[in-house]
């Protein structure tokens, strides 16, 4: 997994802290450090927990700053315990505080439920494009198994291009076979990026039962770059209509993308 900074990231400008609040701070810093240093066991000693509630509480205070800091540090710590204070912040009204609290579910790990995959189902049709961002990443994290994914696949039918695209790029993530009916019933969408999702998507979970209908993406959308991801898709089947339909388009195709992805395939 790709994580990115590792210390915590405090407002440049602030008020002055009441002595709580920089006891509080000061233990949330500690707590990261240790964590990475993997210094914090399964079964913190007293001083630690205490630590992980001050962390905890620090999850309802006022200011956004400090809800985003809390979310953060329990996050690169991977506390468990701390889940079902997390998931509220998700509807958090400041878009970092629900960018932090979305990227420390994925990080935490929690057991995929019904719940939980609603909550990401609804961070992945934010408004804001770094939640939905976070949103993609912690599906993939999680892993919900295909019996949960039909929030995440309702999205596909929204009014919002980006939330449209989102939910895609989350079922690329994870085992999406059993909602390839649904993936190909939107694959005619308006937007292309939305369509290249797609193809990807039914492209990597649907098998050879969906070469049919990658070859006529290839052949028949308008868009070089969902043509394109219909060529490389098509590039890891061997069936002799993939090849001739791969041959087809080293030819035909006026984009070059697609050209050479259709000649890679060949090979």
């Amino acid at each position: 997994m790709n994580w990115n900074a590792v210390f915590i990231n405090l407002p440049a400008t602030w008020n002055p802290p009441s002595r709580t609040t920089s006891v509080t701070i000061t233990c949330a810093i500690i707590l990261n450090l240790l964590c990475l240093s993997g210094c914090i066991q399964d079964s913190p000693p007293p001083s630690k927990e205490r630590a992980l509630s001050l962390l905890r509480e620090l999850l309802h205070d006022e200011r956004p700053e400090m809800r985003r800091t809390a979310a953060e540090s329990l996050g690169k710590i991977g506390d468990r315990g701390s889940i079902d204070s997390i998931l509220p912040l998700v509807q958090d009204p400041e878009e970092a505080v629900r960018q932090a609290a979305v990227t420390a579910m994925g990080r935490v790990r929690p057991a995929a439920t019904d719940m939980i995959v609603a909550l990401l189902a609804q961070a992945l049709g934010d408004p804001v494009e770094s939640v939905r961002q976070a949103a993609v990443v912690a599906i993939g994290e999680i892993e919900p198994g295909p019996r949960l994914l039909e929030p995440i696949v309702g999205l596909l039918r929204s009014a919002d291009a980006a939330i449209r695209k989102a939910a895609a790029r989350a079922l690329l993530q994870i085992d999406s076979s059993q909602s390839i009916s649904s993936l190909i019933a939107a694959g005619q969408d308006s937007d292309p990026d939305v369509r290249q999702g797609i193809v990807a998507a039914v492209g990597e979970w649907g098998g050879v039962a969906v070469s049919s209908w990658l070859r006529e993406r290839l052949a028949t959308d308008s868009s070089p770059g969902v043509r394109t991801e219909a060529a490389y898709r098509l590039g890891m089947r061997s069936d002799v209509e993939t090849k001739a339909a791969l041959d087809r388009a080293v030819v035909m195709d006026a984009d070059s993308g697609v050209r050479n992805w259709a000649k890679r395939g060949r090979l």
